[in-house]
């Protein structure tokens, strides 16, 4: 008969995910920031699980948190008047948001909404600013991050104002999907036909018909809640059309 110790069940591996320390060192915020620094900031940081569908934060509230994702897919939107979302990105494990209000002290910019089962990183904005007094380089590192935010906000816009429907949809898929877990035949993107016409200014029937059409091409696959991209290299010529030859 096995001794007690020995009948005990091992101990589960902690998912990497669910580490602070490591999450705050693969992100390109604080990764270059040193390990010291990073035990500190990690020491002033919790970890805060919500349900899919929760409220992070809604508009207008105080920018009291930095969060970031270790787990999960986030969802940064404006709501309209007549009730209708402007998505502008989905975040993803090791992505930093709420640096906005934070810095600034003003009220939040967006809602943050869990899109699926969600753990966070969140450091109060009381731990962090000193933090940013005393070492320039973060504060280097985090003006990096809201260019580049900036930048993909840009390029967003631009796309809505200058490509068709169908490219922008191709584009946006293949951005989720390089984000994604992959499956047997492509990638999984964890999003509703919704949110997807929301992120690109398109009407959710507008949506499905051009997403149907590729499925009879079996280049994506609909399912609930998920658009499976599986002809990456075909959404890409869509997204991207070859430059057309001059023959003069």
């Amino acid at each position: 008969m096995p001794s007690q110790q020995e009948a005990r069940p091992p101990r589960p591996t902690p998912r990497p995910g669910a580490d602070k320390r490591i999450l705050l060192r693969d992100h390109p915020l604080f990764g270059a920031l040193g390990s010291d620094l990073i035990t500190r900031l990690s020491s002033y940081a919790r970890t805060q699980k919500v349900k899919r569908g929760t409220t992070i934060f809604a508009k207008e509230d105080p920018g009291a948190a930095l969060f970031a994702v270790s787990a999960g897919t986030v969802k940064i939107s404006v709501p309209s008047a007549d009730g209708r979302d402007a998505v502008f990105r989905l975040l993803n494990e090791g992505d930093v948001f709420g640096e906005i209000a934070l810095l600034d002290g003003r009220p939040r910019t967006a809602d943050a909404i869990a899109v699926t089962d969600c753990e966070l990183v969140v450091i109060d904005r009381r731990d962090f600013l000193p933090l940013l007094h005393s070492y320039p380089e973060m504060a280097l590192q985090l003006i990096e991050v809201l260019c580049a935010k900036l930048r993909r906000t840009s390029e967003q816009v631009e796309d809505a104002t200058f490509l068709h429907l169908r490219r922008r949809l191709a584009k946006t898929l293949l951005q989720l999907a390089a984000n994604s877990q992959p499956s047997a035949n492509g990638r999984k993107v964890m999003i509703t036909q919704r949110e997807l016409g929301q992120i690109i200014g398109m009407s959710r029937e507008s949506t499905n018909k051009q997403l149907r059409l590729w499925q009879t091409r079996n280049w994506v696959r609909l399912q609930r809640g998920c658009v499976e991209v599986r002809a990456p290299d075909a959404l890409a010529a869509v997204a991207e059309p070859a430059p057309r030859l001059d023959l003069e």
